[in-house]
């Protein structure tokens, strides 16, 4: 996949993601939990917003470039696995979700954002997208860990 078409479906991810935060913070019961979806929520803007400046670097024919908020962050470990053994994700909301189905919906968001940075970290040459893919594949990770931790808190696990 060239570099344009994984940053379109980046800022679409991040989109959506956004998109699902700020309902699910609205409809939580939780204050804690509907708090965790706000802040996910601003980091989704965030993030669309890097990817944003990339994909209009690339699409004026420029080169890859350097994001300076993500240069501080810690590059992922792009071998290990992140989704626990024994936790389902959901791939689709009920009609009524409660604050666990919100959760495991966002695991799975997660995880798919993960999952395209980090398969993009490892299949590019350019050093600086290497650097925007590995700090945004573990910005992902420190949200799934986030969410996981507030579904440990909530609903124990394993259950």
């Amino acid at each position: 996949m060239d570099a344009v078409t994984v940053l379109k479906q980046a800022m679409k991810l991040e989109r959506d993601g956004l998109d699902f935060y700020l309902s699910a913070a609205e409809r939580s019961k939780d204050t804690d939990t509907a708090q965790l979806f706000r802040d996910l929520a601003a980091d989704e803007v965030h993030h669309y917003n890097y990817i944003g400046r990339q994909y209009d670097a690339l699409v004026a024919g420029e080169t890859w470039v350097a994001i300076p908020d993500l240069e501080s962050v810690e590059p992922a470990d792009l071998q290990s696995p992140i989704f626990p053994d024994g936790v389902q994700a959901r791939s689709e909301l009920p009609e009524k979700p409660s604050d666990e189905d919100g959760l495991l919906f966002a695991l799975g968001a997660e995880m798919k954002s993960y999952e395209l940075y980090s398969r993009s970290a490892k299949e590019v040459d350019d050093a600086a997208a290497r650097s925007l893919f590995q700090g945004l594949a573990s910005a992902e990770m420190q949200h799934f860990d986030l969410i996981m931790a507030r579904y440990n808190a909530l609903f124990g696990y394993p259950r």
